[in-house]
């Protein structure tokens, strides 16, 4: 019981991110503890320590000795971010799986995450609105087109929040290499999503041309094939094109006999398509590295330790008795005595 109420019976899991190592989300830790054994009979909090791993044992284990349920895995290098929050939900054992970034997310949301999507949302998607530039607005707009071409369709100003029900966690970590491009891969399992507006705790940082630029080329490149498809129709055009042209200049020099006369036009036709010849070089090298890529046997993490908390939410839900039953005796007693 917890101010009146009962507990829910749902085994929640709530992720959480760190390069700093434990001691530095001490207080996010607790507040989410408190969130959690005041609502829920089973919870754990899982911490994904960033590598190299730092040297404060000390004080991670006097936060396990004193926090019920907290999981600290510490990777054993710096990852991208998709990458680690993989390996949060890969280790996460809960009916409910929580994306949750302490820097803008507030605590008090995690309850409301949970029953929508006990309420038949498989993927809760967490939208806050945010500044941004007008060149990445304009950008956006242009990109959320390109990418529903790749059937990847996220709620406007989504952020990192997430919360998945077990059935979507186990699809997502069925498919290969998930810990790449990670969010997409969530968005691609098919379940139903929903969004989740909420007012964050923590200022959103602006996003910039630059930064929306470099996601979109790497969601579309590392993720589907269509892209590579766009090229080839490009590539066909552009040697339509220089097949016109070339019988044009035949064209020209038969009827006028002059070889000056589209010089311009030669120099300007010929940048065009050197340039479409680069653009789609590019693409070819990105794909050859995403073959590359596919073909590494190298692990997309490795985990150094693992600590858990050396505390027990209840003591009374253990399965274990600390006496034996009057029967349990009877059959001791004869056992002896046979």
């Amino acid at each position: 019981m917890s101010d009146g109420k009962m507990k829910s019976e749902s085994f929640v899991s709530v992720v959480l991110l760190t390069a700093d190592g434990l001691a530095s989300l001490e207080s996010s830790v607790r507040r989410v503890q408190d969130v959690l054994a005041s609502t829920y009979t089973d919870y754990e909090v899982v911490v994904i320590g960033l590598g190299p791993s730092c040297e404060k044992a000390a004080a991670e284990d006097a936060i396990l000795r004193e926090v019920p349920c907290v999981r600290f895995v510490q990777l054993s290098a710096a990852v991208h971010d998709d990458v680690a929050w993989a390996a949060g939900v890969e280790c996460a054992i809960g009916d409910f799986v929580i994306l949750f970034d302490p820097r803008i997310d507030p605590v008090t949301e995690i309850p409301h995450l949970v029953e929508r999507c006990r309420a038949g949302a498989d993927v809760v998607i967490g939208t806050a609105a945010r500044g941004s530039s007008a060149g990445y607005s304009i950008l956006r707009l242009l990109s959320t087109r390109v990418l529903r071409a790749i059937d990847y369709d996220l709620p406007k100003n989504a952020t990192t929040l997430r919360c998945l029900s077990r059935r979507a966690v186990n699809a997502v970590t069925r498919t290969g290499r998930f810990h790449h491009q990670f969010f997409l891969r969530i968005q691609k399992t098919g379940y139903p999503s929903v969004a989740f507006p909420y007012e964050p705790v923590g200022a959103l940082g602006a996003r910039g041309v630059w930064a929306g630029a470099r996601d979109l080329i790497r969601l579309m490149v590392f993720n589907s094939s269509r892209p590579l498809r766009w090229m080839s129709f490009i590539g066909f055009g552009g040697s339509v094109v220089a097949f016109g042209f070339a019988a044009y200049s035949v064209l020209i020099h038969l009827v006028s006999g002059s070889v000056v006369q589209g010089w311009t036009t030669t120099i300007l036709f010929m940048s065009v398509l050197f340039m479409t010849q680069f653009v789609m070089m590019a693409f070819f090298g990105e794909y050859l590295g995403r073959l590359l890529d596919d073909r590494s046997e190298q692990s997309d993490y490795s985990v150094v330790f693992e600590k858990n908390s050396s505390v027990m939410v209840d003591a009374d839900r253990v399965n274990v008795l600390g006496t034996s039953t009057a029967r349990e005796e009877n059959m001791v007693q004869t056992a002896r005595n046979g």
